[in-house]
């Protein structure tokens, strides 16, 4: 050996030649998914103030959302506005509905649409502000025709979902009448195929957001404590069997639940203003999360595991959807300036469907959907140029050991 390439080899050139391996690029490791692109995203403007609050997939791929258009901003004509569209959010067709905003819409098995609005008005007795209202069950053909309307006074509706019998549950609250002890009693009613109600159960002091039919063909139910004050501990899960018996009542350390799933192992992941969580069949906490300055009006499932919520950022109204682990873990992030993410849904194609609401000026929007794509695995490069310096200076140092030797 020539002297230059000995000293190579004393122990301070050694360590140096490892510590500067160490701290190559090491490749691609700590991200388990890209950010989604945007698909597709389209406007409907049949008013100038417009918007979307519900959307749901259809059976043909397609998409069936549902908002609400205003003739304008203060003391103008609100209609539902009912749309259908392909895969791509291109028009099919289009319903308007008058004197009622949008709260809920699903297909039913024959190819229909179940509907939820309702109508509210606010007055002010012994200088307190004062709300009731009434809300209407819809059901629509397949081309939006509607055949038939139940009203249910005094209730604001909040969710409509089918269930496995051909009938409905309705998930909402009750006004409490002016002087009463409570602002607000959640109310879920099964009802027949025709909206007839079968059973109705009610739970004086809450108020219900979101509701789901469990696998098992029961029911889980979310809100907080008053529509219009939410405070840290407010938010609850309720569980009911498939006759409205009572299985559990949790409360959590946020203020409001928005909206519900099932996982596919049975436990319940739902969203809020400014957090997110999960818990287990019997209603006991897995995780909870914050996402501080965010609402997460809407969350889904990713099919490989771990979940999307979406909604609107609270400080400067722009619209989010967030990619999260199996443990709750942040993995990715997507913004939409000047809109507003109001709900969202899996789409059937794979990937997401979001809608809500597109500024278009200060007094002017549009409703607005958009479909993301399902979120690639990142690549899990090969060792990077950092791991393979230093495994070769591992390998060069053993080989100078023999030499010697």
């Amino acid at each position: 050996m020539t002297k230059g390439y000995q000293d190579f080899w004393r122990p301070g050139m050694i360590l140096a030649a490892l510590l500067i391996a160490a701290v190559l690029p090491a490749g691609i490791v700590s991200a388990s998914e890209t950010s989604p692109a945007v698909a597709w995203n389209v406007t409907f403007t049949p008013e100038n103030i417009s918007k979307f609050d519900a959307v749901a997939p259809t059976a043909d791929g397609g998409f069936i959302a549902l908002g609400s258009t205003l003739t304008q901003m203060f003391g103008g004509r609100e209609e539902l506005l009912l749309v259908k569209t392909d895969g791509r959010g291109n028009e099919e067709w289009t319903v308007k509905i008058p004197d009622m905003a949008p709260a809920s819409v699903a297909q039913t098995g024959d190819g229909g649409y179940i509907i939820g609005g309702y109508n509210m008005s606010t007055t002010v007795v012994d200088q307190s502000l004062t709300s009731e209202g009434t809300s209407f069950l819809i059901r629509t053909n397949a081309a939006g025709e509607e055949e038939w309307r139940r009203v249910l006074p005094g209730e604001k509706i909040s969710a409509v979902r089918p269930t496995a019998d051909g009938g409905y549950a309705v998930i909402g609250w009750l006004w409490e009448p002016p002087e009463s002890e409570n602002d607000t009693t959640a109310v879920i009613t099964k009802t027949d195929g025709d909206g007839t109600p079968v059973w109705n159960r009610t739970f004086p002091g809450i108020s219900a957001n979101a509701g789901v039919v469990t696998a098992d063909g029961g029911y889980v139910i979310g809100g907080t404590t008053s529509p219009f004050n939410n405070d840290i501990g407010d938010a609850f899960l309720i569980r009911l069997d498939g006759d409205g018996n009572t299985l559990w009542h949790e409360n959590y350390q946020a203020p409001v639940v928005y909206d519900i799933e099932e996982t596919d192992d049975g436990r319940f992941v739902y969203s809020g203003n400014y957090w997110y969580g999960l818990v287990d069949a019997e209603g006991e906490e897995v995780w909870l999360r914050n996402m501080e300055g965010l609402s997460g009006y809407a969350v889904a499932l990713q099919p490989s595991g771990g979940y999307m919520v979406a909604g609107t950022d609270a400080r400067i109204g722009e619209g989010f959807a967030l990619g999260i682990d199996a443990d709750g873990t942040i993995r990715w992030n997507t913004t939409f300036p000047a809109t507003g993410v109001y709900a969202a849904s899996s789409a059937p194609g794979g990937g997401y469907a979001l809608a809500g609401i597109k500024y278009l000026s200060a007094d002017t929007s549009a409703a607005w959907l958009a479909g993301l794509t399902e979120p690639a695995p990142a690549p899990t490069a090969a060792p990077g140029f950092g791991a393979a310096a230093a495994g070769a200076a591992f390998l060069l140092l053993l080989a100078g050991r023999k030499r010697r030797g």
